[in-house]
């Protein structure tokens, strides 16, 4: 998966050779339940729920049953995970480690351009 998009893949057999077609389609057309996430990342709902009350996931929807994550909140919470598992890092700390990568990203982003 590529940051902010997603490759879809579509498998075709031509004889012996497989041939793969991908597609990038945007995150944002692309959601998912807080019952998918918990199963992507394999945590509860009560970690994703303290996660959105820090602002690191930042679901649509006006209740935890309507809530909708776009297809990137997974890596997010791995990325997370990952912080926590790994550095020992607290929520609020994980929080501010998300901001930076994503100002980093940006950043990168303008000096390719130039």
């Amino acid at each position: 998966m590529i940051r902010g998009k997603t490759l879809k893949n579509k498998e075709m057999k031509y004889n012996s050779i497989k041939v793969y077609e991908a597609q990038i389609v945007e995150d944002e057309d692309y959601y998912v339940t807080l019952i998918h996430v918990c199963n992507q990342c394999r945590t509860t709902p009560e970690m994703i729920i303290k996660m959105v009350n820090e602002g690191i996931l930042n679901p649509t929807g006006k209740g935890k049953e309507e809530w909708r994550f776009s297809i990137s909140s997974i890596d997010t919470v791995l990325t997370v995970q990952r912080l926590q598992n790994d550095l020992n890092v607290n929520l609020a700390g994980a929080a501010l480690a998300i901001q930076l990568l994503e100002k980093v990203k940006k950043l990168e982003i303008l000096i390719e351009m130039k």
